[in-house]
């Protein structure tokens, strides 16, 4: 029996009537070619609330040779610290409406300007494509910001990649960026209890409800156990990570592995924080009109504020 309908007296009202149309809306279609076209239809639903709600300008750009958009609150932000966006998708899709909407209310709360990044989707291009594109976007954003005032945050596979790219930027001998945010995804397989319970929250899910990071496309080939891949595993590589705030939530399939990830950086000695909301779901802070979205967006916004000065 599923435990969908049932919800702590924590929960807003609106998160309780919006988890049933959240499970009927996000079924993933079965086939890329239907999947691609769906999410970015979906997402320009959620982005068409988003740009009602919270005042931006929104420019195309071209940085280095990759696409992206730039996000600026109403009025500017010309002295502000800036932040990369890294939008989810299972490395597959995302892009376009989906990187925007992870970026709007975040450019109007935190008031920073925000370079959401279309970096290249699998299967066409495989690790370490999507990372070689976030790094060449760094590596021009730093010849005229300083490192300590670039955040960089990711949700889901934008989680993964920000990771990634930190390891690449240690590796490559770049200044890190003065802090990080890691939304419902962590360089871990999405395992645990709360890919278990996936079937007590969603009707639809079966024992393998939750995604499989070895299985993603974009790590065809790419070797797991190399720390420039999955970070988590490797201390001394964690220790040097910058601020970093981990954000998830009980229904979320990635819940376990954020959570462990947020440990992994407590024992490397990396200023870490973790925030779980109850009751939610993957990507929650997607739909604007929550009241715990409205919450998300403060946290990260006082998150960053803070580290970046």
């Amino acid at each position: 029996m599923s435990d969908a309908g049932q919800f702590g007296p924590w929960v807003s009202d609106e998160a309780k009537a919006r988890f049933a149309a959240f499970l009927e809306e996000s079924v993933t279609p079965p086939n890329l070619a239907a999947a691609r076209p769906f999410f970015r239809d979906y997402n320009q639903r959620l982005l068409d609330k988003a740009q009602a709600g919270y005042a931006v300008d929104v420019a195309e750009r071209t940085i280095a040779g990759v696409t992206g958009y730039e996000v600026v609150p109403a009025g500017g932000a010309a002295d502000a610290p800036v932040l990369l966006c890294l939008h989810g998708g299972a490395f597959m899709w995302g892009e376009g409406p989906g990187a925007l909407l992870e970026a709007v209310p975040i450019a109007a709360v935190a008031g920073m300007r925000v370079l959401a990044v279309d970096y290249r989707l699998a299967p066409e291009h495989v690790y370490p494509a999507a990372v070689e594109d976030v790094v060449a976007v760094y590596r021009a954003l730093i010849e005229t910001v300083d490192p300590a005032r670039i955040g960089i945050y990711g949700c889901s596979a934008g989680a993964l990649l920000t990771t990634q790219a930190v390891a690449r930027f240690l590796h490559d001998g770049l200044p890190g960026p003065g802090a990080i945010g890691l939304f419902h995804g962590a360089p871990l397989p999405f395992s645990g209890d709360a890919a278990l319970a996936q079937k007590l929250f969603d009707p639809r899910a079966g024992s393998g409800a939750a995604p499989k990071v070895e299985e993603l496309p974009y790590f065809l080939g790419a070797d797991l156990s190399d720390p420039l891949v999955l970070s988590a595993g490797h201390p001394q590589l964690l220790a040097l990570f910058p601020p970093s705030l981990l954000i998830s939530a009980t229904r979320d399939f990635a819940a376990s592995a954020v959570s462990v990830m947020h440990r992994r950086l407590l024992a490397a000695g990396t200023d870490t924080s973790f925030v779980l909301f109850d009751g939610l779901w993957h990507a929650h802070h997607m739909d604007v009109d929550l009241p715990e979205s409205v919450e998300t967006y403060a946290i990260v916004a006082d998150f960053f504020r803070k580290r970046l000065g």
